[in-house]
């Protein structure tokens, strides 16, 4: 893989439960073939560790365990160590986004990676809102990992809606993954009917057009471009998205967002702000310029 020096700080948010367990694989496998520096980064829920201290207060002194902070970094090194990589631990007590934040800022982190539940609400209550949160904050690429790590990325999708502030989107894609199989994937909502052949045509011609207009705008190798696949297909881009996903084998979708404002609002189709709880892979989104 290109080694870039963007990502030679990466940050695992880590919640010590098996949900992570994903992502902790993927930040080792990233941390080795990009030869990145890994900080590990965990938020002590404040209810938790009270909880923690009043049922071990009782212990007699020489049977009284660690403070909660020790247990949770032992525990996180542990892990660590058996994945034989060298990274730093960072825990503190707080909100879990705000100490991502905080801690990303401080080591000058260029991406965030962290775990997501598929079918679970529970999940998409309490770790969800924290990634929900981090879209909004955080100005530099969040992952978001699924599937287990069977090696690099070996498929990669760029989902784009052609806006100059997805460019970051591609350009970001195609220097961190250059080896993986890349594909471009736009969908558009034609409005010629059905069986209008010369209008769903004229979409078609008008959507292309578009696309090598915005590919014109990149800063990408002439050799990257040259084996860039498009996917540009009418229809609701969600749905699409999802089933390309689904059958073309594809590890990772990265996605752009328009600033900070409506969430995922600005991401492809009405149906973006599901679109990262609906993918069936591994995602990354990048904040546009």
């Amino acid at each position: 893989m290109t080694h870039n020096s963007d990502y030679h700080h990466l940050l695992l948010a880590y919640d010590l439960s098996s949900r992570c367990d994903r992502a902790l694989d993927r930040a080792v496998q990233l941390t080795r073939d990009w030869k990145a520096e890994l900080l590990v980064v965990h938020a002590i829920d404040p209810v938790h560790a009270t909880r923690y201290t009043k049922l071990t207060q009782e212990l007699p002194s020489w049977r009284r365990p660690e403070n909660y902070q020790t247990v949770v970094e032992r525990r996180l090194s542990l892990d660590l160590e058996a994945d034989e990589v060298k990274a730093k631990v960072y825990v503190a007590e707080g909100v879990p986004c705000e100490v991502v934040l905080k801690a990303a800022h401080q080591e000058n982190s260029g991406l965030v990676i962290t775990g997501l539940g598929h079918d679970e609400p529970l999940v998409r209550i309490q770790l969800g809102s924290t990634v929900d949160e981090l879209l909004r904050e955080l100005p530099i690429p969040l992952m978001i990992v699924r599937r287990r790590v069977r090696g690099p990325y070996q498929h990669v999708v760029i989902a784009t809606d052609l806006s100059p502030a997805s460019r970051p989107a591609l350009e970001t894609a195609v220097r961190w993954f250059s080896d993986a199989r890349l594909t471009l994937f736009h969908a558009y909502e034609g409005a010629g009917l059905e069986r209008d052949a010369s209008a769903n045509n004229a979409w078609s011609r008008t959507a292309h057009s578009q696309c090598e207009s915005f590919l014109a705008g990149t800063v990408i190798e002439p050799s990257v471009m040259h084996r860039l696949h498009r996917v540009i297909e009418k229809g609701q881009p969600g749905a699409l998205l999802c089933d390309y996903v689904h059958h073309e084998e594809v590890d990772l979708v990265v996605l752009g967002t328009h600033g900070r404002g409506g969430l995922l609002k600005t991401l492809i189709g009405s149906t973006a702000e599901n679109l990262l709880h609906l993918l069936e892979c591994d995602t990354m989104v990048v904040r546009g310029r």
